[in-house]
């Protein structure tokens, strides 16, 4: 009956072990911290590598990524307590990552959120101003992927990416809510 505690302990120590050595090393960049909002926390696959685009805290310290399994985690990291009152959107570039991965996102506050894959599904962001109808929004970005508010002054790289291709997708920038967001036409 005695051993009974110690065997206990012996387990869950094995297990703990296991689970670290389940981690796989990750060669991954963080990319930007632009002001702006998508549409959704998200992810694309293309030749071999993950982009994971995340809405993260602008005053983060860090953000790491770890794989167990099959699941990849990108991990916000608050290190000193000082959290900022505005949030910003980066891009996670993930190297030779596996193909039908599951990805998730844990904020600064340790909240874990399984992100969507972009694979067949529009793209575009949205920078949520205030509106009152939609000639108060306007689609901007130099590829046409942002739904924002008149005068804002939104940044983006010019690359071009099928899923930023609203007609397609049957989408519209529109006043929702009381918000310029991208809706379905």
């Amino acid at each position: 009956m005695k051993w009974i505690p110690v065997l206990c302990l012996a387990v869950l120590l094995a297990l703990c072990v296991q689970q670290e050595v389940q981690k796989q090393s990750v060669e991954y960049t963080v990319k930007g911290c632009s002001q702006a909002k998508f549409l959704s926390d998200s992810y694309e696959y293309t030749d071999g590598n993950l982009t994971v685009y995340i809405m993260r805290n602008c005053c983060s310290d860090e953000i790491l990524v770890e794989k167990v399994g099959n699941t990849y985690k990108v991990i916000e990291k608050d290190n000193d307590g000082k959290i900022c009152k505005c949030n910003c959107m980066s891009a996670v570039e993930i190297k030779n990552a596996e193909k039908d991965a599951r990805v998730v996102f844990v904020d600064f506050t340790g909240e874990e959120k399984e992100l969507k894959n972009l694979a067949g599904a529009f793209c575009g962001w949205s920078t949520f101003a205030s509106c009152k109808s939609d000639a108060d929004c306007v689609v901007g970005g130099c590829s046409g992927q942002v739904c924002m508010g008149k005068g804002e002054d939104v940044v983006t790289t010019c690359e071009w990416r099928e899923c930023y291709d609203a007609k397609k997708y049957g989408m519209r920038c529109a006043c929702v809510d009381g918000v310029c967001q991208w809706a379905q036409s």
